[in-house]
């Protein structure tokens, strides 16, 4: 699962997220724009289901912005290593029950363009590291073409260097339903 949740520093936000997770009962649950800078083990139960807590990875919060958590159950994957990045946090799994590794990239990008360029750089630099399937997941913070924007002027530029990236990297976008 993978959710934007817009800061975690409320304790009635937390319970949200809490009972949301369970809900869904994921095996690897992916968190962006935390806004936390240190998550202790008391902090992560008060967010994340019981099995999830002690098996975190964090990139930590700068200022008000950002913040990103992979967790995963232990029953089902076994972390093979980590590489964390200011807007990035990638994990490489096992399973448990099978030979099957994939590796997950947890994505906050900049909000603010003037690092867009660095930040996709960061994940070209990613691929020779990857291990198994690749999923890319989060908030990208940029899109594919003005038809993607709500409001404002469009980056064409951006978009350009963006669309550049994913196509260097192969991905293939998994469609949300139900979701713009």
């Amino acid at each position: 699962m993978s959710w934007n949740v817009r800061g975690l520093g409320d304790s009635d936000k937390c319970a949200i997220v809490k009972d949301a997770l369970i809900s869904v009962n994921p095996s690897v649950i992916c968190l962006q724009e935390t806004k936390l800078h240190h998550i202790s083990l008391f902090q992560a139960r008060s967010f994340l289901p019981p099995n999830f807590a002690k098996t975190i990875h964090f990139v930590s919060a700068t200022g008000t912005r950002g913040g990103i958590l992979t967790a995963w159950n232990a029953k089902t994957f076994v972390l093979d290593g980590f590489i964390s990045r200011r807007h990035t946090l990638t994990t490489a799994f096992s399973s448990t029950e099978s030979q099957h590794q994939f590796t997950i990239t947890n994505v906050y990008a900049p909000s603010d363009h003037r690092d867009s360029k660095v930040f996709l750089e960061d994940l070209l630099e990613l691929r020779p590291h990857i291990k198994g399937a690749w999923i890319l997941a989060g908030d990208f913070n940029l899109i594919w073409d003005a038809a993607d924007k709500n409001s404002g002027p469009v980056n064409h530029a951006l978009c350009t260097l963006f669309n550049d990236t994913i196509n260097k990297l192969a991905v293939v976008e998994l469609p949300l339903l139900d979701r713009l």
